[in-house]
């Protein structure tokens, strides 16, 4: 049965989608913006990587027109062969209004406008189209992923404007499309019309979060309330309760603002599960919306488990003593564990028996006094693209190995999924042998990112969607067996979950995951149904994320994924756990690739030292925090003076988060 989490996400999300339109009129007043009889106003090409733009085209039209005489037509040809002075073959096309000078939008809480998409593709699951307003002098909002995309009819697309901006002064409007998230040669055209500005005629959130994860461990819990419409004279009304329903707080929030963002004072409440039940109350007193979140409080005064997860790592494979002493170097560390991985991510060898490796096994335990943890990746079971443009191509040694593989070997058929299963065996033994808590697991799909589409896996596959997300989940209840049998106990600790991320997909009942979603609700769903006293931690690495400029902005990654994860955590509340993540350096002059991109040239966080406030922030709000050494960081984490230095950041934010 569907929890009450859930059905307020899947009801969240499907609004949009598929509200009647006499409903929505009622509820919002809208302003004309644009309606696209004059198109000249918007211009094609992104500023930043392309302005050429060769494999799209932005032009007036009266193919599909949803009011007047024309639309506008954004028609994408995707095309991922290098040409001569194209620097991103895959690039991201884009078209852009610019208001000179800038628009106060303020007024409103939305943008409204209509779209229309017309192509013979299966649209993706995830992303298709995104949009977002422009802000001088801030990055503004996030692009916005437009939900729900169905070819062939007219869809009222509402996107909401965020009541943490400040709308006062917009500079443009900007749609893009990335040719990643699409197969090559496909073509999709979209048709805009009727854009409005929109603002609701009564108080409603926009969203909710409460999150006791973004301050000290042990202080009350953070509600974060964003309003749309009126808010003059407004409240918001809050009540915590346990699971059986008894209340253990409640308070009015007057609102001066679309935002309310304020701790708590429910100071008492004990370390585990709460419901929040949060209500907006307008100007009269009517009860406007009614929204409800499961969320966990911490544990105060508990040490983090501090976790090193770097591909610096030697394989176990290939061990030999001069790698063993670089794994002793860890040893006089702050790290709790190591994650070891027994064959690299691109490994198409044939796979050895467990009682095989058992010598280089224990070779590990005596050279290290910290835990280790097996690690294995689901890489071994994707598929590389026929064009050899996947990672596999330059890293495998027999890239024909992976190429045999239609995307994804859910169903066995070239023995890359026994293999996988064969290596997840393997783990759990080996984490067994070793006394460690657990193995780690790494779903990032290195030969194919597009193995993540679900409606693009299923039809690579050549089946209906509703039997590869059955194959998925049949994977994950095969881990779980495995764990049963091997090691009952075993924590599994993935990178990332993709529990968070679910989508409508026009024609299917339900919400959709990103493949690894549907892998861990397998997962989840037998130990829980059997009882299996595992447990299963989602990393964060696409939620909280490796790298945020400060300690702000990751507590409001922290917040969001709490709202995003509340469904789940309270579906599996015995299995499914947080953890966070980071990727730190100590040299912001030495940081390359996307570190170096992210970072920017004049960080907050130019060394090590200025990273401590970020640990203590990770270590309040999560029980187990992996630290991602990576080479763009230029981290070189075994160097014993890096190592040393590093710890020393560790320890002083792992000894000040426990003594909260």
């Amino acid at each position: 049965m569907m929890n009450t989490a859930t059905r307020l996400t899947v009801a969240a999300v499907f609004l949009c989608a598929i509200m009647p339109l006499h409903a929505r009129d009622a509820q919002f007043t809208f302003v004309p913006l644009d309606d696209f009889e004059d198109t000249s106003p918007w211009i094609g090409g992104d500023p930043n990587t392309d302005l050429t733009q060769k494999d799209a085209a932005l032009t007036p039209s009266d193919k599909f027109v949803h009011e007047g005489t024309q639309s506008i037509a954004f028609m994408v040809s995707v095309n991922w062969t290098p040409r001569e002075g194209e620097k991103y073959p895959r690039g991201w096309p884009m078209m852009t209004r610019h208001f000179d000078p800038p628009v106060d939008w303020s007024a409103f809480d939305h943008v409204a406008f209509w779209l229309y998409t017309d192509t013979r593709i299966t649209i993706p699951s995830g992303r298709a189209l995104r949009c977002k307003p422009l802000v001088d002098g801030d990055e503004g909002q996030d692009w916005y992923t437009i939900p729900g995309i169905e070819a062939g009819v007219w869809q009222q697309v509402l996107m909401p404007l965020g009541a943490e901006y400040d709308w006062s002064a917009v500079t443009g409007f900007s749609f893009y499309v990335a040719e990643g998230w699409y197969q090559d040669g496909d073509r999709i055209d979209f048709y805009i019309d009727d854009m409005r500005l929109a603002r609701r005629n009564w108080p409603v959130f926009q969203s909710l979060a409460i999150s006791s994860r973004i301050g000290p461990r042990g202080a009350p819990p953070v509600l974060d309330a964003q309003i749309s419409g009126p808010f003059d004279g407004a409240a918001v009304r809050c009540r915590i309760t346990d699971l059986e329903g008894a209340p253990q707080y409640e308070a009015r929030f007057p609102l001066q603002a679309r935002r309310a963002l304020v701790r708590t004072d429910a100071d008492s409440l004990q370390p585990g599960s709460h419901y929040a039940l949060a209500s907006v109350v307008d100007a009269a007193g009517t009860v406007r919306d009614i929204r409800t979140q499961y969320f966990r409080t911490m544990q105060p005064g508990k040490r983090t488990h501090l976790s090193l997860i770097t591909f610096y790592t030697p394989q176990l494979i290939e061990l030999d003593e001069e790698k063993l002493e670089q794994l002793r170097v860890l040893n006089d560390s702050a790290y709790a564990a190591v994650a070891i991985p027994l064959f690299g991510s691109y490994n198409t060898d044939p796979i050895p028996d467990f009682d095989d490796l058992t010598a280089k096994l224990d070779m590990v335990a005596d050279a290290l006094e910290i835990e280790a943890w097996p690690w294995v990746s689901l890489n071994r079971m994707i598929g590389a693209p026929e064009d050899a443009r996947g990672h596999a191509s330059t890293h495998a040694e027999r890239p024909e190995y992976f190429q045999a593989i239609p995307m994804l070997d859910l169903a066995n058929e070239t023995g890359a999924r026994a293999d996988f299963l064969k290596m997840f065996r393997i783990a759990a033994r080996a984490a067994k042998r070793w006394g460690s808590p657990g193995l780690v697991i790494d779903y990032e799909a290195y030969n194919n990112y597009m193995a993540y589409t679900m409606t693009i896996l299923a039809e690579r596959r050549g089946e209906p969607l509703e039997q590869t997300i059955e194959l998925c989940e049949a994977l994950g209840t095969d881990m779980a067996r495995v764990l049963e049998e091997e090691y009952p106990e075993c924590v599994v600790w993935t990178l990332f979950s993709r529990l968070d991320r679910p989508v409508v997909v026009p024609g299917h009942d339900g919400l959709v995951h990103p493949m690894p979603g549907h892998i861990s609700q397998g997962f989840l769903n037998y130990a829980k149904k059997h009882g299996v006293p595992c447990k299963y931690l989602c990393g964060g690495e696409v939620s909280v994320g490796y790298y945020n400029a400060n300690p702000e902005a990751l507590r409001a990654k922290i917040a969001e994924r709490d709202m995003k994860m509340a469904g789940p955590l309270e579906t599996w509340p015995d299995h499914l756990f947080l953890a966070g993540t980071i990727s730190p350096y100590h040299d912001h002059t030495i940081v390359t690739s996307w570190v170096k991109d992210r970072a920017g040239d004049d960080p907050e966080l130019k060394t090590i030292e200025d990273f401590q406030p970020m640990f203590e922030t990770l270590f309040d709000a999560y029980d187990w925090v992996w630290i991602y050494a990576s080479s763009a960081g230029r981290t070189v984490p075994y160097n014993p003076d890096n190592n040393a230095r590093y710890s020393a950041v560790y320890e002083a934010a792992l000894t000040a988060s426990a003594a909260q």
